[in-house]
């Protein structure tokens, strides 16, 4: 163990361990305690963005504290953006300094097709697919019917934490859609619009609750059995063909939609 981390435990025995805003909290549990020691090692530099935090056994001892104990600190952490934790991957460091979470305004057509403006997307793969029944009922088409599947993940700049993951369908009628989506930079929606020339005027929006599965979460870096927000979006242009689905699953501890309603 270093001088350093020495000198941490020395000032943690004695229920003086500062936390972020430089006041002395002895009044503080100990996992938060410990919490905030590790916030102020992170933003130090102690441990950068990428690398790993020690073991929880290992950091258990260094502050002898039960490994119960740190697991709570540890979550704080997690909950407050600054590490991922994932079964035998270790806690992986995120973020130097706690993040908000991802405030969406929606109040009209026009945010939900600036939506993620601030943020960046990634297409993660993408395929041609013929509909299932089930799909076909989704899309409201007729079984064996062509469209483009694409997913996407998106994060905000300088955190790589995943705020959405994102199966998009995509009308095959849409010429050259395949290599448009190769290029894309922001909203599918936006460059829909930009790129053929045509208005989406309607978009039918449902929200609901879920709970992560196994791969839902890994894509999100959560755990599994995490809650999540599911939005399901058809947008539709002005003949009422529908040219694109949505379903975006955010996890429910990053994202929050903000809507603002007023009466006419």
């Amino acid at each position: 163990m270093g001088a350093r981390a020495l000198r941490k435990v020395s000032a943690m025995k004695t229920n003086s361990l500062a936390n972020s805003s430089g006041e002395a909290a002895p009044g503080l549990p100990r996992y938060a305690q410990v919490a905030n020691d590790l916030m102020e090692r992170i933003a130090s530099g102690e441990y950068p963005i990428g690398s790993l935090l020690p073991k929880e056994v290992d950091l258990s001892a260094e502050y002898r504290i039960s490994r119960h104990t740190m697991r709570e600190a540890l979550r704080r952490l997690d909950e407050a953006g600054l590490v991922s934790r994932r079964r035998r991957a270790g806690t992986e460091v995120l973020a130097a300094v706690p993040a908000a979470s991802y405030r969406q305004p929606i109040n009209s057509i026009d945010d939900l097709l600036q939506y993620g403006e601030a943020t960046e997307v990634r297409v993660r793969r993408k395929a041609r697919v013929k509909c299932n029944a089930a799909l076909a009922k989704l899309l409201g088409c007729q079984k064996g019917r062509e469209w483009l599947r694409v997913e996407t993940i998106r994060t905000r700049p300088g955190d790589r934490r995943p705020i959405c993951h994102t199966t998009i369908y995509l009308n095959a009628e849409l010429e050259n859609i395949d290599a448009h989506v190769e290029a894309l930079t922001g909203p599918v929606s936006a460059m829909i619009e930009t790129i053929y020339g045509l208005r989406i005027t309607e978009i039918e929006q449902s929200m609901q609750a879920v709970s992560l599965d196994a791969a839902g979460a890994k894509r999100l870096r959560v755990d599994t059995g995490s809650p999540a927000l599911q939005a399901i979006r058809r947008y539709y242009d002005a003949t009422n063909r529908l040219v694109e689905l949505a379903i975006a699953v955010h996890p429910g501890e990053r994202f929050v939609y903000v809507t603002r309603l007023r009466r006419q």
